[in-house]
């Protein structure tokens, strides 16, 4: 009888879970106005999962009189079709160009949708090596976490155009500003900046509220991109991750960068060793943001090592 309980309610969790994904495939992108001609289709907060279809990034859009800049494409062939859907509830002009800021797994797999329609995408030369050596393993993963049906079509794209500097550029008949900061949040990490209504659009490059993930970056490097951004006196900020907001709310992730190197500097004076770390490194005032338990001890791990290696190297 036990077992019959058991399976029961196991079969009642995986009905309930295959309609919230069936109900998220149907629900509609919706984007959102934040300046004029800039939108934003807000993404889930939280960890990538089968109920939000791996739809966590935020996906930005401009609108010019020629036509419309997307960046990002999403997580998935499908979400890239949900996001061309959706633009298309604003204008009727044509996508010209889709950027993708970083190779980030949850903002690279929908160009297929985009380069199924000749839609042009464009990343950093850095980022789209960093894609294609990495992102094999990031699409078997999705696969395994969101199953077969939300990742149907999705592939690793070659771009059709790379930068490798800072440039201007132009396809919409409204002049927009990709910045390449030389080292940051990532390889060939890019921000898009559009003039018209100071509005940035940071990718990885800034988070609010959110623990940064140094996995592929250090702090001081970060940190004087940072400073490159801040200069955009931007009105509105919108992330690759979690809630908009403003340029002042960069000074928010410096602290955090300049409180994190204080404590790994004064560990690494007391003689403390790697696997003192993440037990004394605590960040209390930090420990609300986002992805503290997940990502703050690892930077700390490699905070503390970037250190110790700049000490040998002296």
């Amino acid at each position: 009888m036990k077992s019959l309980v058991r399976l029961t309610g196991a079969i009642t969790v995986a009905v309930s879970l295959l309609l919230t994904i069936a109900a998220a495939h149907a629900q509609p992108a919706v984007a959102t106005r934040v300046a004029p001609g800039v939108y934003v289709i807000r993404g889930s907060d939280g960890d990538i999962t089968p109920a939000n279809l791996g739809r966590i990034a935020n996906v930005a859009f401009v609108v010019g009189p020629h036509g419309v800049v997307v960046v990002e494409s999403g997580v998935s062939f499908r979400h890239g079709e949900a996001i061309i859907a959706a633009v298309e509830t604003v204008t009727r002009r044509p996508i010209r160009l889709v950027v993708i800021t970083h190779a980030g797994q949850d903002v690279v797999f929908g160009a297929a949708a985009f380069q199924a329609r000749g839609i042009p995408v464009l990343m950093h030369r850095d980022a789209a090596a960093l894609m294609a050596a990495r992102c094999d393993t990031c699409l078997r993963t999705l696969v395994a976490t969101l199953g077969e049906r939300t990742m149907v079509g999705s592939r690793i794209v070659t771009p059709d155009r790379t930068v490798a500097a800072p440039t201007a550029f132009d396809v919409i008949g409204r002049p927009l500003r990709l910045i390449a900061p030389a080292s940051a949040s990532s390889p060939g990490a890019l921000a898009v900046f559009d003039p018209t209504t100071r509005t940035l659009i940071a990718g990885s490059l800034v988070a609010i509220d959110r623990i940064p993930d140094l996995r592929d970056a250090e702090g001081r490097p970060w940190r004087s991109a940072l400073t490159t951004l801040a200069a955009t006196h931007c009105r509105q900020l919108i992330p690759a991750l979690g809630k908009l907001g403003t340029c002042g709310d960069i000074a928010g992730l410096d602290r955090y960068f300049a409180a994190l190197d204080r404590r790994v500097r004064t560990l690494v004076a007391s003689g403390a060793g790697l696997a003192d770390v993440a037990s004394r490194a605590e960040l209390p005032e930090f420990a609300a943001w986002a992805g503290y338990g997940a990502l703050h001890a690892a930077n700390a791990n490699r905070a503390f090592l970037a250190v110790e290696r700049a000490g040998f190297a002296d």
